[in-house]
């Protein structure tokens, strides 16, 4: 069963995400709907998604489609999200969701990278100080 820890850097204002070991659509989807609710009241935030340590991905393109066509709750559309994916599966997975949510006006930019340092590069973060998140 996966892993998900949330952690928060109030400095550049980034929620990150780490996934590990096995990731299911309801373990997706929940995570999903997290941070949602996080960014709700956390505007304009950032996040990371961190899916490189993640040993198996048992989420179908149908699963990833629903939840890039799925309508957002009013959020800031300055948010941004890094997806960070080493493994060529999740890569390609994600940047469908990529390409799908750039079709969506309501909905945040997401990048696809596929170091974490990437994704710091990206946000412009040197040195960032995340604390655990208890939603």
């Amino acid at each position: 069963m996966a892993n998900v820890i949330l952690d928060f850097d109030a400095t550049n204002n980034i929620l990150r995400a780490t996934i590990e070991d096995r990731v299911t659509e309801a373990i997706l989807l929940g995570f999903y709907a997290a941070a949602i609710e996080y960014l709700a009241i956390h505007p304009p935030c950032s996040g990371i998604l961190d899916l490189s340590l993640v040993t198996e991905f048992e989420v179908s393109s149908a699963a990833i489609k629903r939840v890039a066509t799925t309508p957002l709750p009013p959020i800031s559309c300055e948010s941004r999200w890094i997806l960070v994916a080493q493994k060529d599966v999740i890569y390609g997975l994600a940047r469908m969701f990529q390409i799908l949510t750039e079709t969506k006006k309501n909905h945040f930019e997401v990048q696809v990278v596929r170091t974490i340092e990437a994704a710091y590069r990206l946000l412009q973060v040197n040195d960032p100080e995340f604390r655990l998140v208890r939603l």
